[in-house]
């Protein structure tokens, strides 16, 4: 049998079996795969390709990738085409499960494209992770209300697939569905795809080699694209490849050793009691005497630092650097070990009374596998009641009255991480100070772009009525004559970004907005100061460990310096497939994974492009080099 009369049975020619046809493969097939085109298109445009190859390139990627994003249908389409002898039910049951995953591809290509467009990833392990761990969803803000919305759309497409599904079934009299597709037409489009395919696979091998980053950018923008490069041709040939840069994180072929050396520890004679209080995505420009008054008071009682760096971009890698004092790649480890952070083991060994809360969840991320692994999980509260705002002034008064029935006997430890300013940033009437501001804001319906800023005066509110909770806790303390005997910590887990460079919220990019946080310390003895050199997460554990009484060198435990370090350091950043160095002049990404399409990425501290990548990626060198050692200084091979 000839190809096209191969095509014609297999795709095209209907069978009747007991007076129920069953549907051509094509007429649905070709719908499905022309909705795939479309989104991949979408985000094609969204990349604004710079150049004609760009051009070319993407649309040569949308065409061949809406293929392969609608292969399960196809399977499902042939599945019942082989099948359509069996009975009524079990074709009706594959024209069915056709439907639904036709429905589920389109939806999750929906659903990647509104979160490629809000944050600038793809559905990826940290969406998976947040998806499948207890309390993800939850810590993302969303409501009974956008619940609804995104169930109404699931809902609608099933519904036009299923509809379509019946038209392009129903026999026509006089001629069979799918004729016009059958012979060379379906050769063709065969062939195209081929063709496509190829194309696309030699452009982006050329363009690795020579690192064409408005190529890369669209390769970077189509969900799951898996890259072909020519390396080794190249190098065969002589071809000089353009540089760039991908590292490896340590995995489960290595040991952690953490700390490298048995801690010399001796006990403090009067221990400090320490209060670490951390706020959700509080960027450094939050702490005003407008916005943040009652805190920056207690800051000019403090030591402020004004060029505060987090070690990543989302609360997981955050909180990570701040209580390890390790870089963020390291998190994976830890996390398959269920290694406790160095400090969280002298504060138990040292017997301090624990009063960790959390307005959130502690598994949510993974703070009862990691920083609290070692605690009972019945001293670990996480009091959710009602919106973040409210949630923290419950919380807040669970504090005061547990510091008002404190003895004094044993020098306590107190953790408290507050939701105020989490997105959708809810907070009560009393603590307006901008208007006007986004008073619906439901994820399904708001347009971040047009109504960015009336979503920042929303977020400037929640941060307001933060600042009233913090005070609560300060004066509590006062009032209990525990300031000249504590150690206080206020800051952020993260920054937050209002689309300053065209992305909003955080874990999208290692921006100043998203990784920049203010910083207050007030150590008893310490005369009230400014600091303005750069400092990070990584300084908080080397800063307090002494004053534990731990007195190996930092390399032995962490990465960083002291706080009132003036030294020059490293800065690190990092996230879930990424880690980011900044050396105060520049700051270089790279993903953490070796082949990845997007490679190294280098820009200057404020987030302004350079002239020559390639440049000042060797003026780098010396830092790249560190940065290597930090990651790889914990771990050993298996």
């Amino acid at each position: 049998m000839q190809f096209p009369s191969v095509l014609h049975s297999l795709f095209v020619r209907r069978h009747v079996s007991e007076g129920c046809p069953v549907a051509p493969v094509v007429p649905f097939y070709v719908w499905s795969y022309f909705i795939a085109l479309l989104i991949g298109l979408a985000f094609v445009l969204r990349a604004a390709p710079g150049s004609l190859r760009a051009w070319g390139f993407g649309v040569a990627v949308a065409v061949s990738y809406a293929f392969l994003y609608t292969l399960p249908t196809l399977a499902a389409l042939l599945a019942g085409k082989f099948l359509s002898g069996r009975n009524r039910m079990a074709r009706f049951a594959l024209v069915a499960l056709t439907v639904l995953i036709t429905s589920a591809t389109q939806l999750l290509l929906g659903a990647d494209y509104v979160i490629h467009g809000m944050f600038g990833f793809h559905i990826n392990g940290f969406v998976i992770n947040l998806v499948t761990t207890p309390e993800g969803i939850a810590s993302m803000g969303a409501d009974s209300g956008a619940t609804r919305v995104y169930a109404l759309l699931a809902i609608a497409c099933v519904s036009i697939n299923a509809t379509m599904a019946w038209l392009l079934g129903r026999e026509r009299p006089g001629r069979v569905v799918g004729t016009a597709l059958a012979g060379r037409p379906l050769k063709f489009a065969a062939f195209a795809m081929v063709l496509m395919t190829a194309g696309e696979r030699v452009t982006y091998g050329v363009s690795h080699i020579q690192a064409r980053s408005d190529v890369m950018a669209v390769a970077a923008s189509v969900p799951g694209y898996q890259p072909t490069t020519f390396r080794s041709l190249a190098k065969r040939f002589g071809v000089e490849m353009q540089r760039r840069v991908s590292l490896d994180a340590p995995d489960a072929n290595t040991t952690l050793v953490y700390p490298t050396k048995p801690l010399e520890m001796t006990p403090p004679a009067k221990p400090l009691n320490i209060v670490w209080l951390v706020c959700e995505s509080l960027r450094a420009d939050m702490l005003t005497p407008e916005i943040m008054p009652k805190t920056w008071a207690f800051a000019g009682e403090s030591q402020r630092f004004t060029r505060h760096y987090s070690g990543g971009n989302g609360t997981r890698m955050g909180m990570f650097t701040l209580f390890y004092g390790l870089p963020g790649n390291y998190w994976f480890n830890v996390l398959g070990n269920r290694r406790s952070p160095v400090m969280m083991d002298r504060i138990q060994q040292l017997g301090y009374r624990l009063h960790l809360s959390t307005s959130a969840a502690f598994s949510y991320p993974e703070f009862d596998k990691t920083i609290f692994s070692q605690v009972p999980s019945n001293e670990l509260y996480s009091g959710k009641h009602g919106e973040g705002w409210e949630s923290d002034r419950h919380n807040v008064e669970r504090i005061k009255t547990w510091l008002e029935q404190d003895d004094g006997k044993a020098p306590f430890f107190l953790f408290h991480f507050f939701e105020s300013p989490h997105a959708r940033y809810y907070f009560p009437p009393e603590s307006v100070i901008r208007r006007p501001y986004l008073e619906d804001f439901n994820y399904a319906t708001a347009d971040v772009k047009r109504d960015i800023e009336l979503i920042r005066n929303r977020y400037i509110n929640s941060v307001h009525h933060l600042d009233s909770q913090l005070a609560e806790v300060i004066e509590a303390l006062r009032a209990k004559g525990l300031l000249d005997r504590t150690l206080i910590m206020i800051t952020g887990d993260h920054g937050e970004e209002f689309m300053e460079t065209g992305r909003w919220g955080h874990n999208s990019a290692f921006t100043e907005s998203q990784v920049r946080v203010p910083l207050v310390l007030h150590v008893p003895g310490r005369e009230p100061a400014v600091f303005d050199h750069n400092t990070s997460h990584v300084d908080l554990v080397p800063t307090v460990l002494p004053m534990l009484g731990v007195a190996n060198p930092v390399a032995d435990y962490g990465t960083g310096e002291s706080l009132f370090s003036a030294k020059p350091r490293l800065l690190t950043f990092a996230d879930w497939d990424r880690i980011a160095l900044g050396d105060g002049r520049l700051k270089a990404v790279f993903p953490l994974k070796a082949g990845r399409q997007i490679g190294s990425r280098v820009g200057t501290m404020e987030d302004q492009p350079v002239r020559d990548e390639g440049a000042a990626l060797k003026q780098l060198g010396g830092a790249m080099a560190e940065l290597m050692k930090m990651m790889s200084r914990f771990t050993r091979k298996s």
